[in-house]
Formats: C-alpha cells, structure tokens, sequence
C-alpha cells in the first residue's frame, strides 16, 4: 500500500466514525424527545445523503482515491438548482441533513487531497528516475560522448538550417543558409590553422565543442528538473502536514470528539480546500513558494477569513456549498493546468527516446540486412542440417540413454521376463547335456568290451555320471587308442572319443556361462543402475547448465533489487539529515515530501524482495518514518529498519 493511500484510508476511517456519532446522536434525540414524524419526513433525504457519502467512501485499501470526474459528479448531488422543486437540501434543513451535508463535503476533500498528492508523487518519481538518469550521463565521459552522438543529427541539422548573417554588394545585412559542404571546409581549415599555430584553446573550441555543449545541456536539463522536483516535493509536505494536521502528523486526534466543538471540524476542511487551491494556483505562476510556506499559508488564512465572511454562519449552508465551487475549481481548472504545465516541462528536459538513443544500431543493422539475409540465405542448408542434427543427436541420447534404461530398470524392479539380463538360452545347457549322455552310452555299446559274467550293463547310472562329469569309460578307450592311434583312427574310436571330450567340454562352458548368468541376475538392479548412470549425469549437467542461464539472471535481478532497497533507505538517511532548523527538530516541506517520495519507492523496492510477515512489518515502519514528525526519532526508525532488513540488503 502507497503512503498516500494509507493516509487516505485512514482519514476516511476516521469520517466514517463521525458518521456512525452523528446517527447515534441523532437517534438518541429521537427517543429523548419522541419525535417519529420526523424520521418519517426526512429519511429520503438522508438515505440520498447516505449514498453519496458511501459513493464518496474509499472503495478500496489498493486503490483508494476516486477518479476526479466522479468526485465532482457526486458533489454536485448534494446541492440542488434554484429551478428545481426537489433536492437533497430544502431551504429549511434540520441539524442531521447539515452534519451530513458536512461530512460528504469532508470525504469529497479528502478525496481531491488524494488526487493532488497521488499527481504530485508520480511526477516526483519520474522526476527522480529522470534525474537519475541524467546524473549517470555526467558521470562518465563515455555516456556524454555516446549522448552526443545520439543527439548529433539534432545538432547537424541545426546547424544547417541556422542563417548566418552576411552582407550584399550594396552593404546591407542579409542571411543565407550555408551548405555542408563549406561548413566543413571551415571546420577543416579551423582545425589546420590551430595545428600549425599550436593553439589548443581554438581546436578544443572548434573539435569539442559538441561534447562541451552536450554537457551544459544536460546539466541545464537536470538542474531544470531538480527544481520541478523541489517544488513537486515542497507541496506534497506541505499538503500532507497542513491538511488535516491533527492526522498527517500521525496524531491520535478524533474528529468525533470534535463535532461538539466550536466549528473546528468545519474550519478544518474549509482551511484545507484554500490550501489546496492556493497552492496550485501560485505552483502555476510562480516558483518562489519554494523558499518558504509562509507565503501560500498566509494567503491561505485571508482566503480563509474572505469565506467565513462570505457565509452566513456556522448554521448556513452556503459554506459547504462555497466550499464545494472551490473543489470543483481545484478538479476541473487549477489541477488540469498544473499536470498539462508539468507535463510539458518534463516531456522537455527528460531523456532521448529510444529511436533517438538506439538509431546508431538501429542504422547499422538495417544497413546490414540485406548482407546478413543473402549470409543466411546461402548457407541456409547447413544450418537447416545442423539444427536438425542437434535435434535428432539429442532425441537419440534421451532415448537410448535415458528412457530405454529407465524402462528396463522398472520391468526389473517388477521382475519382468523381458527385461531379465541373458548370456545363453534357458534349454541351451539342457539339450547339450542330453546329447552328451547318448554320445557316452551310445559309445559304450558300440565298443562291445567284453564283461564278466555277473556283469549287469545299467544305463541310467552311466547317465547320471556322465551329468556329474564322469566319463571314465570315454577316457579309458581313449587312453587305449592313443597307443594305436592308426588304427583307432581308421576304427574311429579315437575321433569319437575326441568329439565327445569336445561336447563335454561345451556342456562345462556351458554351466559355468550358466553360473556367470545367475551372478548378473543376482545384481540385475545393480546393472540396472549402472547403465542409468551416464545418461542422468549427462542430462543433469546439460539441464543444470540450460537452468544456470536463467538462475545467474535471476540472482542478478535479485542483487540489482538488494541494491536498489539499500540505495532508497540511504536516500531516506540523506535526507533525514539535510539542514534543518535547530529550534525546531522538524523537517521542512521541501524535506518531508522528499522523505515521502523515498518512503513510497521504499515500499515499492520492498514489494519485489519482502513477503509476507516480513512486508507488513515494513509498512509498518514506514508508515512510522512519515508519522513521526521529529528527525531525531526519524534517525532511529531509519536505523531500526537497517539492522532489521540487512538481511535484504547486502
């Protein structure tokens, strides 16, 4: 919330407590003195009343001040025309409908207090911005020298265009514009002559001086609106502070404890509109208000006096209506000049536009164009190739890198088959032995060696060794044939004998590939794992560095914020400690509307970094730095909120 709307807000807090002692007032005389027919008579007039003190009410804490068409099209409800037979005040009007009539015109005031300081503080923020500006031009040679190339087509054409006076064959005086073309053999032999002369005074009179005018040029816009600042600044104190004091000065006075006395609630506001109106009137004929308010409070107090004896008294109701003419003055005359005359001076002396500052590139890449187009447009085939080989190499890696395993780990997890880890087929080893059983017992029969008697050939137990390994027959008959190898050849034996060491030794591979199998399926998570790893690190430093990008910005903008915060609280302890009077202890106008200003960007530096209880607190002493009229308490607030935010802002 601004600092002028939360002074409205609680100016229009306080009306609507007068409100509620004016009903309660009135309806207790009511039952003292048993008078119904009235109520009965006058409650069309005071509902009408009621709604236009509830149109003129703050509709809400964000956006508390109404437009200022609408604040005049409400006040002209209250008073009606000679030629019409109804309204909401009748020549006789009874003391309700007066403090009604009253209070209306009160909130119509605070509203149009509202409208001037809201107008007075955005121009002195954009006073401020612009001054800033200017302020970071002068301090740097670099900045003046790209000003004045910036503005350089400005001054060429004005210096084109100026005549120069010149005489005729007949002697009288006579101007014509010079070309470029002798202007810059001038400057050419000027440059010269103070070469060979060795005068620097004239070559820097003749070479720098652009850069010297650029810069009392800038020093004259900026010195311009410093003053448009002070003054803006000067009215914004001394409205906030002259303007219902008892609340500006963050008083606990009650306006409801005041109705009974004599008019000061009245003289209040009458004295509040005058100040208002005066002050934009001389704003716009005189700037000398800057040196003191005396000036426009003495004019305020015989403005004052003038309207006192203008009315009829206290119990009239011309007063209020006088008072509402001069609201309508200050909305529809006095405050439409003053923005129209600031307006004007600040679209003078603020900063270039942007199609002056940036026409150097902007004419250096429109040169360019067609260059960089027919660039673009030959090799417009090998980008297109190389973007579409980025983009196809980056799906590639995330789908075999990336998703594949993923889903390979998860059918792990649930132990599907198809993503089980497999160096040999299931039947393989099965198949191999069982061929390895009919090799041995076919090898046994067909050898035919004789047996003894009592000797029972048992194939099943020459199967179940050959599946425990044990092929000591095979190895015997090779053993044999080995001291015959002719002639186990040509029989065979030999050869057979071989082949069947050579499917044992297939079978025992086999078993152990088997072996090394139930191993990786053991630690089939594991692998799982392992071949996810390269493809999340890759793309985890990849998205790491995509992010980074975006994140230093952020913390850039983030320290730029830290920056600007601290920068404004200084700002604040600036001014705080400017001269001031030392009987006194208080700021001047010009002083505290400038500490106001830098309330208000405070409050709106603080919104972009503070949250929460941390935001509401700092309101909070913000809104303590204002109320508080003596600077030396000033100084401890300032100096609470700098220990307390460090946080913020280092």
């Amino acid at each position: 919330m601004s600092v002028i709307n939360n002074d409205i807000c609680r100016l229009d807090t306080q009306l609507d407590q007068i409100k509620q002692e004016i009903n309660d007032s009135y309806f207790t005389s009511l039952e003292i003195h048993k008078h119904t027919h009235v109520l009965d008579t006058d409650s069309e007039h005071i509902s009408d009343l009621e709604n236009v003190i509830s149109s003129l009410s703050v509709p809400s804490k964000s956006r508390p001040v109404l437009p200022p068409e609408h604040i005049v099209e409400l006040t002209l409800k209250l008073f009606r025309q000679p030629d019409e037979p109804y309204g909401l005040l009748s020549a006789t009007f009874t003391d309700r409908e007066l403090e009604l009539t009253w209070l209306a015109v009160t909130k119509a005031t605070v509203q149009t207090l509202g409208v001037i300081l809201r107008s007075l503080l955005d121009r002195s923020l954009l006073l401020s911005d612009e001054i800033s500006y200017w302020d970071t031009i002068l301090g740097s040679y670099w900045h003046i020298g790209v000003y004045t190339l910036q503005t350089s087509p400005f001054r060429i054409w004005r210096m084109l265009v100026k005549p120069r006076p010149s005489r005729n064959d007949s002697g009288a005086k006579a101007r014509f514009p010079t070309f470029a073309s002798v202007q810059w053999s001038h400057l050419y032999e000027s440059i010269q002559r103070c070469f060979s002369a060795g005068n620097l005074h004239a070559l820097q009179a003749n070479v720098l001086s652009p850069f010297v005018a650029a810069k009392s040029e800038i020093r004259r816009k900026r010195e311009r609106l410093n003053v448009m600042r002070d003054l803006n600044a000067h009215g914004i104190g001394l409205l906030m502070r002259e303007c219902f004091p008892g609340q500006a000065n963050g008083d606990d006075c009650n306006w409801a404890r005041c109705i009974s006395a004599d008019d000061y609630w009245r003289k209040t506001v009458c004295r509040s509109v005058i100040l208002m109106g005066t002050f934009l009137q001389k704003l716009s004929i005189d700037s000398d208000i800057l040196d003191s308010g005396e000036d426009v409070l003495s004019a305020t107090n015989k403005d004052f006096a003038c309207l006192q004896t203008e009315s009829d008294g206290k119990r009239s109701i011309r007063t209020p209506e006088l008072v509402t003419k001069q609201l309508h003055d200050i909305l529809l005359r006095l405050l439409p000049a003053h923005n129209t005359l600031a307006s004007t001076t600040i679209d003078k002396h603020r900063r270039p536009s942007r199609l002056v500052r940036y026409w150097l590139p902007l004419s250096m890449l429109f040169l360019t164009a067609s260059t960089s187009f027919k660039v673009l447009k030959n090799h417009r085939h090998q980008i297109i190739k190389w973007v579409a080989s980025g983009v196809e190499t980056t799906f590639e890696f995330w789908s075999n890198w990336v998703f594949d395993p993923i889903q390979r780990l998860i059918g792990t997890i649930r132990h599907d088959e198809r993503s089980e880890i497999a160096l040999m087929s299931k039947n393989s080893l099965e198949a191999d032995r069982a061929s390895l059983e009919r090799m041995v017992v076919d090898f046994i029969l067909d050898r035919g060696e004789p047996k003894p008697d009592n000797y029972v050939l048992d194939i099943s137990s020459i199967a179940n060794k050959v599946r425990e390994g044990d092929l000591t027959p095979v190895l015997r008959a090779y053993e044999k044939d080995l001291r015959t190898p002719f002639v186990g050849t040509v029989r065979g034996d030999l050869v057979r004998a071989l082949l069947i060491q050579i499917q044992k030794t297939k079978v025992d591979v086999e078993i152990a590939i088997g072996g090394i199998d139930a191993l990786l399926k053991s630690q089939e998570l594991v692998f799982g794992f392992v071949g996810l790893t390269p493809g999340i690190l890759v793309s985890y430093a990849s998205l790491r560095w995509f992010w980074g990008l975006f994140d230093n910005r952020k913390g850039l903008r983030m320290g730029r914020r830290q920056d600007e915060l601290r920068h404004a609280l200084r700002s604040a302890h600036r001014t705080l400690t400017s001269p001031t009077p030392a009987h006194t202890g208080v700021l001047a106008y010009r002083d505290h509307g400038l500490l106001i200003c830098d309330a208000e960007i405070l409050l709106k530096k603080a919104e972009t970094l503070l949250r929460g209880a941390e935001l509401r607190a700092f309101r909070e002493d913000v809104a303590d730095l204002i109320n508080q009229r003596m600077v030396v308490r000033q100084l401890e607030i300032v100096g609470r909120m700098r220990w307390v935010y460090s946080k913020w802002m280092q």
